[in-house]
């Protein structure tokens, strides 16, 4: 575990109990909104939401829909939440970069403003393709925003906030890190700050 991982954790479990009422889930919760429409779960899906904080994005999903749900985040207090608040769903603390599950066990798999913490995006989008079953899909909502204010964010933000890396993507990067771990965008859109990818596994 390295260093961001560590502030991540200490971050977030300083904060699982009001998580909803921060700043940062006033900020992801307009993420969720776009990605519970643009998740289109059916009943019988399989669906993991990754970095799924204190599960309010894959409850929502379980309620559109009769599907098997699992969770996971890497701070254990956030997890305990979950627990508590969504009984006939999955949670365990696990990181993104490494996915405890079985080669083709999913149909969609989420994440909601989590991809920029992580030290290895590429690591997490291989474990998604190997975990997502033929044809399934990867639903990602990250921040975005003007090259100099990434600038800002990246080199100076970044470093005070100690959350993860804090690296933010590029529309172009975002998209090509997809496609060049073996995915197919099927949709892919932007909005004020957010932009949303869906895509297939090849």
């Amino acid at each position: 575990m390295n260093k961001n991982e560590k502030y991540s954790i200490k971050k977030y479990d300083s904060i699982a109990d009001k998580y909803d009422q921060t700043a940062d889930g006033r900020f992801t919760a307009k993420f969720k909104e776009e990605l519970l429409n643009i998740c289109a779960a059916v009943n019988g899906n399989t669906v993991l939401d990754v970095g799924c904080g204190n599960g309010g994005l894959i409850y929502e999903i379980s309620c559109k829909a009769k599907i098997q749900a699992y969770g996971i985040d890497l701070s254990p207090n956030m997890i305990k939440e979950c627990q508590k608040k969504y009984k006939d769903i999955t949670f365990k603390v696990s990181s993104g970069e490494k996915l405890d599950f079985d080669d083709n066990s999913f149909d969609i798999l989420t994440m909601c403003c989590v991809l920029h913490h992580l030290h290895n995006a590429d690591n997490f989008v291989k474990e998604a393709k190997r975990i997502l079953k033929q044809d399934g899909f990867l639903v990602i909502g990250e921040p975005w925003f003007p090259w100099g204010i990434r600038q800002l964010t990246d080199w100076i933000v970044s470093p005070l906030i100690r959350a993860g890396d804090n690296k933010i993507f590029s529309h172009q990067r975002l998209q090509q890190l997809v496609v060049s771990n073996g995915f197919e965008i099927v949709k892919f859109y932007k909005k004020d700050f957010k932009q949303i990818i869906k895509a297939r596994k090849n």
